[in-house]
């Protein structure tokens, strides 16, 4: 599987059932690195990615994470830890920011199964500093 992810400075998720932050740059980037291939995502994150109008091929789903190799997952309200076999690769970008956060990001990259592949800092329309890292499975 295929993932992306956005954290903040703690690896906080969501609050309150609801997403610590939103940043039309993070989409833009996501929607110029697509290669023809799908994103998947629940309803709840589709309302914030349609508002875009993006010119790719959106899947919805409830049931995620899904086994698809091929494709890139959308994921912000679900613990991936139980799935982390399947993983392999991931897509983060941090916030640089401190969120109240009680859904917590459960995937430790310092545990030798993970390498960051590379790494990059753009500026949001809403953060001053967003980072970028792909990182592979070992």
């Amino acid at each position: 599987m295929n993932i992306i992810v956005c954290l903040e400075d703690k690896n906080g998720m969501m609050f309150n059932k609801r997403r610590l932050s939103q940043d039309v740059a993070i989409r833009e980037d996501i929607y110029k690195n697509m290669d023809g291939k799908s994103l998947i995502m629940n309803d709840y994150s589709y309302k914030m990615f349609s508002k875009d109008e993006p010119k790719i091929d959106i899947i919805v789903r409830e049931d995620l994470p899904v086994c698809d190799s091929e494709n890139l997952q959308f994921i912000e309200d679900k613990q991936l830890g139980n799935f982390e076999s399947e993983i392999d690769k991931m897509i983060v970008y941090y916030w640089n920011r401190r969120y109240p956060s009680d859904l917590k990001f459960d995937i430790d990259f310092s545990n030798g199964k993970w390498e960051v592949v590379s790494e990059e800092e753009f500026e949001g329309n809403s953060h001053d500093k967003i980072t970028k890292k792909v990182i592979l499975k070992k």
